[in-house]
């Protein structure tokens, strides 16, 4: 009986909303456990808006216009912080990679509690899962980036129903054996080409060392290959 008992207290603590809206479509009821529910979710949003206040780290986003338009010069800082030394064989195709290039914003839907803390991590990288459009509309587009973003974690979090097409994307924050790249486009992502895919971060690669403050990192895409930007070109 204690077992039973144990094991229904830990189910507490990851119960989400869409568990229990399963369990009360069966005809259970469950508003006790929405009650319970509900003080937790407000628990985890105070301790939240003090992390963030904690834990403010914003970024200049700004500071990447200059090199969005390609072909870009060969001379810009952007250009030989990510190209390095010129190699001795294919060297037109390195050129034609870092001139022509596209800077897309991915916005981190899920990571680590502990990516979003300037604190000493015991990993020198970790896995997020990250969104990014690859149509000129909205590589950029931080508004709509922030709004996806939010949809897309709240289905990953169980806070409201997996829309069609995303399941690939809960699998990818769920299943640490998951490295596919989803494919989205549609109503969800208000007609952008997107696609969600699991990054590999490096803390030392961030600003200060960790996750910005609104989740957006931007990275550099380029047939099919994708790798963050250097911290020090948007801080």
């Amino acid at each position: 009986m204690a077992l039973f008992k144990n094991a229904a207290t830990e189910w507490e603590k990851t119960m989400t909303e869409n568990d229990l809206d399963q369990m009360e479509a069966q005809g259970l009821d469950v508003s006790k456990y929405r009650e319970k529910l509900a003080a937790r979710r407000a628990k985890e949003a105070e301790e939240a808006k003090r992390d963030r206040e904690l834990y403010k780290n914003p970024t200049q986003l700004d500071k990447m216009k200059p090199y969005m338009q390609t072909p870009r010069s060969s001379e810009t800082e952007f250009f030989k912080k990510l190209a390095g030394k010129a190699p001795w064989l294919g060297k037109s195709k390195w050129l034609r990679k870092f001139t022509e290039g596209y800077i897309v914003y991915a916005g981190i839907v899920s990571a680590p509690a502990e990516a979003w803390k300037g604190v000493k991590h015991k990993d020198d990288s970790f896995h997020g899962i990250g969104i990014y459009a690859l149509d000129k509309g909205h590589m950029n587009d931080m508004e709509w980036l922030k709004r996806v973003m939010e949809k897309l974690r709240n289905m990953c979090e169980g806070r409201q129903p997996v829309a069609p097409g995303c399941e690939g994307v809960v699998s990818l924050a769920k299943e640490e054996d998951c490295w596919s790249t989803v494919k989205l486009s549609g109503e969800i992502v208000e007609g952008a080409d997107v696609e969600v895919r699991k990054l590999v971060l490096y803390y030392k690669e961030l600003p200060q060392g960790y996750l910005p403050s609104d989740g957006i990192v931007p990275h550099f895409y380029w047939e099919g290959t994708i790798r963050v930007i250097p911290a020090e070109l948007y801080v």
